[in-house]
Formats: structure tokens, sequence, C-alpha cells
């Protein structure tokens, strides 16, 4: 099987579209599709998606883990060279269909009194 993803990423105004392709292996357990491949930096990436949310672990050095829900806020955090930073992800469409999910959300400031938006994303996944 092999993942396709697109991504528009837009930061500051700049817009960037990021295409890939992956070999990957499914797996079906309690609802929820477990897809795991390995990126282009060699780091072990696992996506595990229901109706209602979707989590992205990237087994990088530190790992970073993002999710996604349907109906409300998640946290996600990254490594970067200052350290690891905390976000939040706020969704505005969450659609998984047969084959695909497509995500469109921002990322944000964790501060409950900020609505600082870091950037906005339109992810689509499809898998065959």
């Amino acid at each position: 099987m092999q993942l396709y993803l697109r991504n528009h990423i837009n930061v500051d105004g700049q817009a960037e579209v990021i295409e890939q392709s992956f070999p990957v292996e499914i797996t079906e357990k309690n609802g929820f599709s477990y897809l795991v491949f390995t990126n282009e930096e060699d780091e072990k990436v696992i996506m595990k998606c229901s109706d209602e949310e979707l989590a992205v672990t990237r087994f990088s050095t530190p790992k970073s883990t993002v999710r996604f829900h349907k109906d409300k806020k998640a946290l996600a955090s990254f490594p970067t060279p200052a350290g690891i930073q905390h976000f939040v992800t706020e969704t505005s469409l969450f659609k998984v269909e047969q084959q695909s999910v497509q995500v469109d959300y921002v990322l944000k400031n964790p501060d409950p009194e900020s609505d600082e938006i870091f950037a906005e994303y339109q992810l689509e996944m499809k898998w065959q």
C-alpha cells in the first residue's frame, strides 16, 4: 500500500504545498486504523485514526505527537532547537472516508488567553 500526503501550509501569509508519498502498512484494531510508515528522515511514524480523531506520532529524538479532534481542541508537542514546544490544534474540518482523511486546522498558542495562530494547515491523506 502507498500513503499519499498533501499539506497546504500558511505561515504569516507565506503559503507552501508539500506533497509526499510513502509505502505504508495499515492495521485495523478496536475501531482505529493504524498507518505505519518511515518518513524521509528515516523516522518511524504512526497515524492512529478513527471517525472522531487523528493522532500522529513521529519517533524522532525526542518524539513528537500531534492530535486532531473532530469537535474540540487538542495538544501538540514538537521538538525544536529551543526545546519541546507545546501548541494547540483547533480543527475546522475533519472528514474521514474509506481510504482518506482530510483535516483543516490551525496551530495555536496553548495559552487560553491568547488567540495567536502560528500556522494554518489543510492536510489530505489517501492510501491505496
